[in-house]
């Protein structure tokens, strides 16, 4: 659904993109991250058609960039910090928004009203936008995005400013939007990891590695079960015959658990249970992945495949 391949863009002597690639699948949430000043914002402004690349190849629905007011028809956009009329309702904001793109009177109060009732404003929706909240004002701004039915939607740091039970409800919103192919820029990985099944790293201007979520952690870190013996005097000895078996790559100890790390967790891990329970009796069993966010960081400082 979005290609980008072979991206160049300088702003003068600083090079924010240096043969970038980035490929979504139609209907996924893909998560575009990196450091600060790798490439980010650059690439969300390029797909929005804000900023033309210097060199490269970038389509959205098999519609080339060049094409820019049909790359506009396809997406719609969430910027990190939405500028909205805040002398105007949700309703007039939106309402104006759908007219200027193009939409019909009759069908543009369908999908105001539709995309109200959606994100939870309707209730609200008379209310001048100066007396929102900053959540309430980030559901104006996804409304914006949606009112024109668009089946891309680019969004840059969609969670900033959220108070917690905010942020969870709008996790909840964007993960309920169905039919739609949502590409996600953000530097809080706990948040691309809660939304995105696939991601794209940036360093540096340059694409460090493009995969889904579950396949980085096969590759680049490991996979653990952790083990709970009733009898704290079997840790030790549960850890040499873990240390044993064919599936098992590493054994870790604390004070109450053995850690077993293995490759392939569908199958390693219910016969890493069976067997550990044949030896000694364990009380609490439980798989432990390792985190986006330590992803990134071995990927980032060169350790981890590539």
């Amino acid at each position: 659904m979005i290609t980008a391949d072979g991206l160049l863009k300088k702003y003068g002597s600083t090079t924010a993109l240096d043969n970038a690639s980035l490929h979504v699948k139609e209907g996924t949430i893909h998560g575009l991250i990196g450091p600060n000043g790798a490439g980010k914002s650059t690439t969300i402004k390029i797909l929005s058609t804000l900023v033309r690349p210097d060199r490269g190849e970038v389509s959205i629905g098999d519609v080339p960039l060049k094409n820019g007011r049909a790359i506009r028809h396809q997406i719609g956009v969430v910027p990190e910090t939405p500028r909205l009329h805040e002398y105007l309702t949700a309703r007039e904001e939106i309402t104006a928004y759908a007219r200027i793109s193009g939409m019909g009177k009759t069908q543009t109060a369908q999908r105001v009203s539709s995309v109200l009732e959606e994100l939870d404003i309707r209730t609200v929706a008379n209310q001048e936008i100066s007396r929102y909240s900053t959540g309430m004002k980030k559901r104006v701004a996804l409304a914006l995005a949606m009112v024109t039915d668009p089946p891309v939607l680019l969004l840059d740091e969609p969670m900033a400013g959220l108070d917690p039970v905010v942020r969870r409800q709008f996790k909840d919103i964007i993960l309920g939007l169905e039919d739609r192919t949502i590409l996600v820029s953000d530097h809080d990985l706990f948040t691309v990891e809660e939304l995105c099944s696939t991601v794209t790293i940036l360093k540096e201007g340059r694409t460090l590695i493009e995969n889904d979520i579950e396949s980085l952690r096969k590759d680049v870190g490991k996979v653990s079960v952790e083990l709970k013996p009733s009898d704290p005097g079997k840790i030790d000895d549960l850890a040499s015959k873990l240390k044993q078996m064919s599936r098992v790559s590493s054994v870790e100890v604390t004070r109450e658990w053995v850690i077993a790390s293995v490759t392939d967790p569908d199958a390693d891990i219910p016969e890493v249970i069976r067997q550990a329970s044949v030896y000694t009796d364990i009380t609490e069993a439980r798989p432990s992945k390792i985190s986006l966010e330590e992803i990134f960081i071995k990927l980032a400082t060169g350790g981890g495949r590539r």
